[in-house]
């Protein structure tokens, strides 16, 4: 437990500010904020904000939840809405006024943190709601995604859940450092489906990243389709580019060996498909950066065209053949365009044409790596013809590092980095103006192994496994000498198709490593801190399972436990959130979502126990299990468990989640059962009061959370605090004061103790 030291502190310093001791060294606090240091590094916020400042207290979003949208927040606002809608089964409306809004956001002038406008935003949760400021509809976003996380890890669930929507109170000040952060898919080597492609977006864009880096084409294969000119002197048939070479792939190695655990997929993008794919990254904040792979990476353009094999261009035709073998395996450097073939140029311009018309982004990429067969005087000729080519098209071009030498457009070029000492890039920078991404394999190449468990993948990047902690040991801004802060535009994590097959191994090999790129590209380095990092990442664990995503269970993360009620069972489907309806002698249902990642079943065990001394044992079933070999992760657990009562009143019961024999989680659930008509029900006293537990089963009070009495518990529920320095004062015109402080005071050391007692145990509750 790395933050071990962190939440006995915070105890502490809680403990004694009720009691009104200030600890040795601290200064002393107002009764509202909490003393110590704990509160901002508990938040399970990837990447972490420049600034926060956190109080203690929550507010709870509930049933009347509307959002309002003032400016241009109605994209930010509609995409909360999405979110919300499903998981909490609220109807969430997004409206232009304030009457009754918990959530606003609010696009204008003057409200990111100065400097800071593109991006930048600023979140307030207090007593009377949720605040979102920004300057630009893309900083509203990033507040919303921040908001996001801030919300249980629930809130991801496309089915409706029962679980308190808390949120807890925050002033945040917020912007990135980086303006790009990217994720590059390589949809060449095995192609990605569109809804492949949403997926990795759904994956990537809570974490702030908002660039789509799609490898589009590559000796394996052509995944854009091109329409033929109607003024087509060449007689080149582009729609040969995705009729042969759509339907080619990675294969097998030289050697004959199957290349990933089966062969790579194939297809292509109409251009509505791209449309389709570069609009759904738009409303999630990312920006689509198409690349066109040249002048080598070229074999699957001169597999389809037979005007593009000449005498300079490589590989060459079998005889009486007009187009160069498919090439399935994994060599590099083996193929090239021929620069002194007159249809290389028309090729090239009439792509990057029709790309730049389908992509409303500033970016095109036109590799230009790995030209290993292609001589240096060819291969500036081609680069300098495709440069000029896309500045002419009002785009900023891009290309690997390896064309960082050649005539780039003055200050408006962009050099990704990912391998070597960075000379010609560092050339680049202060002869021609251009910026960097930097993308060095040993910090964000993703398909290499994470340790020795992994069954694929490569070893070559790192000087061992490349591990989460070495992706986010670096620093962007000093990774090459002479490339300073200004001019890193920003960073890119990349994954490669030689061994990835289908979204669920792109993720497996990607995750969570790619929590740690966002952080790279967006928090200070100040403010970065691997031991803080990976405890919110842990807390993620969760989150990330809700989500579907089949995330490596890193073994250096401690994966936080996660329970919440399901919607499901018919007897409180219309109920409130908080409570459950019953009627005397009927069974409640009452069915339960768990997320405990890297477990099996034989490592998760659940109770139910009630405040009346029952206590219920509870199956945990999952579809899936985690098999390093087999690339997956397990999904989520679910129950369900019955109770009849015959005596009408309150039920309070709590759902501990045990993982090794430790507790890890636990989640309240409440049930009130309605008197028999004409027989009055005793106010607030559960029927079965002073019933003593089932023997052997012992009722364990404060332990889990939802135990107990809920008031002074700091929630805000509808606008209205409680618990709160303004609520505590008086109760019928009497003080309270010194009981409520010796109250609180005692608990806050009941749960120093619960503390202590969990330092042993293995796994820590969810922090979501």
């Amino acid at each position: 437990m790395r933050r071990r030291s962190r939440y006995i502190g915070a105890a502490v310093s809680a403990a004694a500010l009720v009691l009104g001791v200030v600890p040795l060294g601290a200064a002393a606090a107002a009764p509202d904020t909490l003393v110590g240091a704990g509160l901002e590094s508990d938040l399970p916020l990837i990447p972490q904000p420049v600034s926060v400042e956190r109080t203690e207290g929550t507010f709870t979003l509930d049933e009347g939840v509307r959002i309002e949208a003032i400016g241009d927040a109605v994209p930010a606002a509609e995409y909360l809405a999405e979110i919300l809608r499903p998981s909490t089964g609220f109807e969430v409306p997004v409206v232009a006024d304030a009457e009754g809004s918990m959530i606003s956001i609010e696009v204008a002038p003057g409200n990111a943190p100065a400097g800071h406008e593109a991006e930048g935003y600023q979140l307030d949760v207090t007593a009377d709601g949720v605040g979102i400021a920004a300057d630009t509809a893309e900083g509203a976003l990033n507040g919303v995604q921040t908001l996001r996380q801030l919300l249980p890890g629930w809130v991801e669930s496309d089915t409706t859940l029962r679980t308190s929507w808390t949120v807890p109170f925050v002033s945040i000040e917020d912007y990135p450092r980086f303006g790009y952060r990217g994720l590059m898919v390589d949809t060449a080597r095995s192609f990605y489906s569109v809804d492949d492609v949403k997926r990795l977006i759904d994956s990537a864009a809570p974490l702030k990243i908002n660039r789509l880096h799609i490898h589009l084409t590559d000796d394996q294969g052509w995944r854009i389709a091109m329409d033929t000119p109607a003024d087509n002197p060449s007689g080149i048939d582009y729609g040969l580019l995705t009729e042969v070479s759509g339907a080619t792939a990675m294969t097998y190695n030289r050697d004959g060996q199957l290349m990933g655990t089966e062969l790579g997929h194939t297809g292509f993008y109409t251009k509505a498909d791209y449309i389709q794919i570069v609009e759904y990254a738009g409303r999630n904040g990312m920006v689509v950066v198409p690349e066109i792979d040249m002048p080598s990476h070229t074999n699957a353009a001169l597999h389809a065209i037979p005007q593009l094999n000449s005498a300079g261009s490589n590989p060459k035709p079998a005889p009486g053949e007009l187009t160069v073998p498919a090439q399935g395996t994994g060599d590099v450097g083996i193929s090239t365009f021929d620069a002194d073939n007159p249809h290389t140029y028309t090729f090239i311009t009439e792509v990057l044409v029709q790309l730049a018309e389908l992509t409303p982004g500033q970016y095109l990429h036109i590799g230009g790596d790995e030209a290993h067969v292609t001589s240096r005087e060819d291969y500036a000729a081609m680069v300098d013809f495709a440069t000029a080519e896309v500045a002419k098209l009002g785009k900023t071009v891009v290309g690997w590092n390896e064309y960082a030498d050649t005539a780039l457009p003055e200050n408006d070029a962009v050099v990704q980095l990912w391998m070597g000492d960075g000379a010609s890039t560092r050339e680049a920078v202060d002869t021609r103006g251009a910026q960097v991404i930097m993308s060095p394999a040993e910090k964000a190449y993703m398909p290499q192994k994470q340790d020795a468990r992994q069954p694929v993948g490569g070893t070559w990047a790192c000087p061992g496994p490349c591990t989460i902690e070495n992706a986010y040991d670096w620093n962007p801004a000093t990774y090459v000498a002479g490339i300073g802060e200004e001019d890193v535009l920003g960073v890119e994590a990349a994954f490669w198709g030689e061994f990835i097959r289908g979204v669920d191994q792109a993720q497996f090999y990607t995750f969570p490593r790619l929590l740690a790129t966002a952080e790279a590209g967006w928090t200070p380095e100040a403010e970065k801190d691997e031991a803080s990092f990976l405890d919110r990442v842990a807390a993620h664990g969760p989150r990330m399972t809700v989500q579907g995503i089949n995330f490596f269970p890193t073994a250096t993360v401690d994966w936080a436990v996660s329970a919440a009620q399901t919607d499901s069972a018919s007897t409180f489907a219309t109920q409130a959130v908080d409570v459950i309806e019953g009627e005397l002698g009927q069974p409640v249902q009452i069915g339960w979502n768990v997320a405990a990642p890297d477990t099996t079943s034989a490592d998760v065990a659940a109770l139910l126990r009630w405040d009346d001394g029952q206590a219920t044992e509870v199956v945990l079933t999952s579809t899936g299990v985690t098999d390093i070999a087999a690339m997956t992760i397990n999904p989520l657990y679910t129950g369900t468990t019955s109770r009849s009562f015959a005596e009408a009143g309150t039920y309070t019961g709590t759902l501990e989640v045990s993982v090794g024999g430790a507790l890890a989680a636990s989640e309240p659930v409440t049930v009130t059962v309605a008197a028999a008509p004409g027989v009055p029900a005793e106010p607030g006293v559960p029927a079965e009061a002073g019933v003593p537990s089932e023997p052997g089963v012992p009722v364990e009070p404060g332990v889990g959370e939802g135990l107990g009495d809920a008031s002074g518990s700091g929630e805000v529920s509808g606008g209205r605090a409680s618990g709160t320095s303004d609520s505590l004062g008086r109760t019928g015109g009497g003080e309270i004061w010194p009981s409520l402080a010796l109250g609180v005071g005692a608990l806050a050391i009941g749960a120093l103790g619960l503390v202590l007692v969990q330092t042993g145990r293995r796994r820590r509750g969810a922090a979501d």
